[in-house]
């Protein structure tokens, strides 16, 4: 059963104070990101921007749909509450759900010859314009391409679940890569401007109902993957102290998120923000 919500005027983002448990993740934590952003939050005493979560209809709680880290560093540092800014999950003009395309710092050959002793995957040429089709297809894991090169990273029958995959896939690379924006119809001119040492990686769209499985059954996918794009607007810099989550009861957590909201005077900006401090 969801928690009654804050509601931050006049700018109408949805935020609330609710249990960790409630907040179900699709993602897997990152360990060296977790213990950076722990060292943060204990730095400061704040938690600055609130996880974002979405409500969906029959589901007990919140599927996490940013925030992996942050709420595995709060878990870490004992606190049982986490402020949230919730999105209606079935609401397509709220929420648009994308993939992250990674720049990986090793060459596209190693990873063609690394995929293959994954279980369950299969390496295949893509003709000159065919990515987008070779992206769409059912059997399609991912793709990865340099400007000499592309292939198809295909699932044979019997294979394993497409989180089991993911995981060895990405921790060919994960230490030196970067994501990056980019879409079907413009891999192939990203990837012409590669070196040799450089390859990108782009993978199968994910539907809204699958990232909710993935949460619910814990069928998690490394993080990084999937990409939340909040089209409502995106609340930053709450700046929220942690004492308000280590309050024993969701209760005053909340009535004290709404005070310290009521102090703060919110911004809505509508032009894209570049942020370098992330």
């Amino acid at each position: 059963m969801h928690a009654a919500v804050s509601v931050s005027d006049p700018v109408g983002v949805r935020l609330a104070i609710v249990r960790i448990d409630q907040i179900h993740p699709h993602e897997i934590a990152d360990p060296a990101r977790e213990r950076r952003i722990e060292e943060r939050l204990l730095r400061d005493g704040m938690l600055r921007d609130p996880l974002i979560v979405g409500s969906v209809p029959d589901v007990d709680g919140y599927v996490l749909l940013d925030g992996t880290n942050r709420r595995r560093a709060l878990d870490s540092i004992g606190l049982a509450h986490a402020m949230v800014q919730i999105i209606d999950y079935r609401d397509q003009n709220a929420v648009h759900l994308r993939t992250w395309c990674h720049l990986a710092r090793l060459p596209l050959e190693s990873i063609r010859r690394a995929v293959e002793t994954i279980e369950g995957l299969t390496v295949i040429s893509i003709p000159p314009l065919g990515m987008s089709e070779a992206l769409a297809a059912h059997d399609t894991l991912a793709v990865a391409l340099d400007p000499r090169a592309q292939y198809a990273l295909a699932r044979t029958s019997g294979a394993p679940t497409s989180a089991d995959q993911l995981r060895p896939l990405i921790d060919l690379y994960e230490d030196r890569m970067v994501r990056v924006d980019c879409d079907s119809e413009s891999l192939e001119e990203r990837a012409r401007s590669l070196d040799d040492e450089h390859a990108l990686v782009a993978f199968r769209g994910f539907s809204r109902s699958q990232v909710v499985m993935m949460a619910m059954r814990q069928t998690l996918i490394p993080a990084g993957i999937t990409r939340h794009m909040i089209r409502t607007g995106r609340a930053l810099r709450v700046n929220l102290p942690l004492a308000v989550l280590a309050l024993p009861d969701v209760g005053p957590a909340n009535e004290a998120l709404e005070s310290h909201l009521r102090s703060l005077q919110p911004r809505f900006y509508r032009e894209p923000t570049i942020l370098y401090d992330s």
